[in-house]
């Protein structure tokens, strides 16, 4: 990144506490999404983020090649709030081609452009909220193994959105009144997505269709399969 970032190579073990998180943000007197680069773990594993706050960062955490567990952390209104993929782009480096694995549980993510995106990897997202955020919730992409399970996913743009996405588990969320779909599937999305189990904010077969952008709207795209769905919101609590 062109602006400031932290660069882990070894491990970071970053734990706040519930009503004194520690915070990650710009020094800008004006701050805005974008200020700071990222912290960013480069082949890093064991990393822990708990309890803390990231703001006005390009990605708040960006992994490549990595694992870490966050939980219970804000990010509010960064570009997007984690990030992760397999290390692709250095052939060098010893960790390339592997992929990275995080647990992402109990955050809140509001306010982004984009709340969590990654590619090939492997993902728990779980208790977590995810909303309005100004582009998307969440964004799989391409050979991902990913549990997510029991999240709110509400006020997106698109709530979650599917880029060539295989491998996904998305069961037992609530995804409603996302503003142009909550489940939504890219134009290189050949791939159906089981999407079952779920809560859409209705009972209405017909509306929850409408909500979902997939093979009923181009014949060329995959289908999300959601039938059948939850007939009452999913509850959980914090973990």
């Amino acid at each position: 990144y062109p602006q400031a970032e932290l660069i882990i190579r070894g491990k970071l073990v970053a734990k706040g506490l519930p009503k004194a998180k520690i915070t990650f943000t710009s020094a800008e007197p004006d701050p805005r999404p974008a200020d700071w680069g990222a912290i960013n773990f480069l082949g890093s594993n064991g990393n822990i983020i708990e309890y803390c706050k990231f703001t006005f960062a390009y990605n708040g955490i960006h992994a490549h090649g990595s694992s870490a567990r966050i939980a219970h952390s804000e990010f509010v209104k960064n570009g997007v709030g984690v990030s992760f993929k397999s290390e692709e782009e250095t052939p060098g480096v010893e960790w390339f081609g592997k992929r990275s694995s995080l647990t992402v549980t109990g955050n809140y993510f509001a306010r982004n452009k984009g709340g969590i995106g990654f590619r090939n990897s492997d993902a728990v997202i779980t208790h977590n909220e995810i909303i309005d955020n100004k582009f998307f919730g969440l964004f799989p992409k391409e050979n991902v193994k990913a549990e997510i399970s029991k999240n709110e996913i509400t006020g997106n743009k698109k709530g979650v959105y599917l880029y060539q996405a295989k491998g996904l588990k998305l069961t037992n969320n609530n995804i409603y009144d996302n503003k142009d779909y909550n489940i939504s599937v890219a134009e290189a999305q050949d791939y159906d997505i089981d999407a079952r189990n779920n809560w859409f904010g209705t009972i209405n077969r017909e509306k929850i269709e409408e909500m979902i952008f997939d093979k009923n709207d181009d014949s060329e795209l995959g289908k999300v399969e959601f039938e059948p769905f939850l007939d009452r919101q999913v509850e959980w609590e914090q973990n």
